[in-house]
């Protein structure tokens, strides 16, 4: 999809990290519970068996991590799998497949089914309508999870969404402010801004405005924008032409002051750039997902109207939060309405943490310790002696 080529190696081992990590749980994953009885002749106990086919409908933005994420929970509850890849990146899904073919996987275990942009639409009402796929798991857009949530509902299927985002990344009075701003390149430019847990709103204590915006534009000056197999390139171009067409047209919507390279823009690149808002939260940059290189740094003045501007959307992903404040990190990590806060750090994904979110950023986790659940059914067992 263009990404850097130090990002796609990144993203390699990032995605692999999953197989190994659910492999070790099929030891301890699977395991049930002795349950109290609640009469003395009873002995209760829980067991988790596999829900059964599992669909899996796989984004662009990450071609490898997203699908052994979901595909490596799944095969080590018990699942076979069919995935359905975005139509930007198919090859990838193909490769895999092929992969798991050479390493012995039985046949019918791990499935790929690519379509063209046309056919999605039919591809995804099969899956979700179809009695024989148990579960459908999701990583897209809120508008389509709401459509694929609609209709799984005649065949009441196991459902997990991993939907947008418009993370806050909120940098307290107390903040070490170049640690902070390291956060915020990592958080905001890796793959060109194209997560879905990408900073979106980056919201920056008064007193702290002015020195944050200066050493954040000096870092994105020196980004160097282009084709991802070049040396040097920090940041490739967006997806395809519609994506470009897309943040065009929000970067029109403001007219605030923007700090930027002179390079143009030119599709499918888009100059990164730093915008600042200031005091105004009413720009549609603070209420739209951007997803591109675009920076927009907003003021604030009390720890209250920092939490109040952050929750202030149908969105629930991930929070970024720097501060020194031991308290004040704990109480607003509580307060934030978010399935995860990262607190001075600018990027917290990895096998080890369940991955999700509130509100319309979805459904269910994926990852850590409960990732596996969400592709397992649990029983109850009572003997009655």
């Amino acid at each position: 999809m263009g990404k850097p080529l130090s990002e796609a190696k990144g993203e390699v081992l990032y995605g692999n990290s999953f197989l190994p990590h659910f492999a070790a749980q099929i030891r301890t994953g699977l395991t049930g519970e002795v349950l109290t009885p609640g009469q003395a002749r009873w002995r209760p106990i829980s067991i988790r068996q596999p829900v059964g086919v599992v669909a899996t409908i796989t984004p662009w933005n990450f071609p490898i991590a997203m699908v052994t994420r979901k595909a490596g929970a799944a095969i080590a509850a018990g699942c076979s799998v069919i995935n359905a890849p975005s139509e930007d990146t198919p090859l990838t899904s193909l490769f895999m497949g092929e992969l798991a073919v050479k390493a012995g996987f039985p046949e019918g275990l791990f499935n790929v089914i690519p379509c063209a942009r046309e056919d999605k639409q039919v591809l995804g009402e099969t899956l979700c309508e179809s009695e024989d796929v148990a579960c459908l798991s999701f990583t897209g857009s809120t508008e389509v999870g709401k459509l694929l949530y609609r209709q799984c509902g005649d065949t009441i299927k196991r459902l997990h969404l991993e939907l947008g985002g418009n993370a806050p990344f909120i940098v307290f009075q107390s903040a070490d402010v170049d640690r902070a701003v390291a956060g915020c390149m990592l958080a905001k430019f890796r793959n060109a801004g194209q997560a879905c847990n990408a900073a979106n709103r980056i919201l920056v204590h008064e007193s702290l405005y002015s020195e944050f915006v200066e050493k954040l534009a000096k870092r994105v000056c020196k980004l160097k924008v282009g084709n991802g197999l070049d040396d040097g390139i920090s940041v490739g171009p967006l997806v395809n032409s519609r994506a470009f067409e897309r943040v065009s047209t929000l970067l029109g919507t403001s007219q605030h002051e923007t700090i930027t390279k002179p390079d143009s823009n030119s599709s499918p690149f888009v100059s990164p750039r730093v915008v600042m808002c200031g005091s105004d939260h009413e720009t549609p940059l603070f209420h739209t997902e951007i997803f591109g290189p675009i920076a927009p740094v907003y003021s604030f003045s009390s720890e209250e109207e920092a939490v109040r501007l952050a929750n202030n959307t149908r969105y629930g992903l991930q929070a970024f939060i720097f501060t020194q404040d031991l308290a004040q990190s704990w109480r607003v990590s509580e307060e934030l309405e978010y399935g995860m806060v990262a607190v001075n750090e600018g990027a917290i994904s990895s096998a080890n943490n369940p991955f999700g979110g509130w509100k319309e950023s979805g459904i269910g986790r994926e990852a850590g310790h409960v990732g596996i659940h969400e592709f397992q059914e649990e029983k109850l067992v009572c003997f009655g002696l």
